[in-house]
């Protein structure tokens, strides 16, 4: 072989050595694998919506003592639902006005609800003695809740036992206490009126509304 040949050869050898190195990086490791870089997608403590991630709260029972009763009778009757089977025990009693009635509220302490006796009367008179309780008012509404007396009457009703509410229909209101079963309150009126009664529930309550006709 000629000597010009070999020179042109071993150019060739030289250039084609330069132009694998600049492929590799210029000395990079050729072993590494692209897919072993890190993703740049990263997890996230953010809510993936604009969604509430919560449940809506449940609708619990009104405790307002505004709450629309049923509808009034036609008559003064007496109305009655003796139920004994709930333990309540007489924690407190309120008279409230309102736009065509004065509201009378009995709260009980315990689980369940209480029954009733509800009507007019001729005279007002204690459980147990018979003594004659006086009253301002032209006629007398007995308000009797029925249920069974508790064990523990340590949170018993400990307000004014006579008070004068200072409501359109209600002009006096006694409480009477509990004996035997009931806790009885007597509602001194300006005259009989349309009586409606109905329950509360958490906390328990007996409720007696009466009708404002003149208003």
């Amino acid at each position: 072989m000629r000597r010009g040949t070999i020179r042109t050869l071993l150019t060739l050898a030289a250039t084609a050595s330069l132009v694998t190195a600049c492929g590799t990086g210029g000395g990079d490791d050729p072993t590494s694998d692209p897919t072993d870089e890190p993703t740049s997608a990263a997890t996230s403590d953010e809510p993936t919506t604009d969604e509430p991630t919560t449940e809506d709260p449940t609708e619990e029972t009104p405790s307002g003592e505004d709450a629309d009763g049923p509808a009034w009778p036609e008559t003064t009757d007496d109305q009655a639902n003796e139920a004994f089977e709930s333990e309540l025990v007489l924690t407190d009693v309120r008279v409230a006005e309102h736009a065509d009635f004065d509201r009378l509220v009995l709260e009980f302490e315990g689980d369940g609800e209480p029954g009733w006796r509800v009507g007019y009367v001729e005279e007002a008179v204690r459980e147990g003695s018979g003594e004659s309780i006086t009253l301002d008012g032209d006629a007398i509404l007995q308000v009797s809740a029925t249920h069974i007396m508790a064990t523990d009457m340590s949170a018993y009703y400990d307000g004014p036992q006579q008070f004068d509410p200072d409501t359109e229909v209600i002009d006096d209101v006694f409480v009477d206490g509990s004996f035997e079963g009931y806790s009885t309150v007597y509602l001194g009126l300006d005259d009989v009126e349309i009586f409606r009664v109905f329950t509360l529930s958490e906390p328990s309550r007996l409720v007696v509304d009466v009708q404002d006709l003149d208003s």
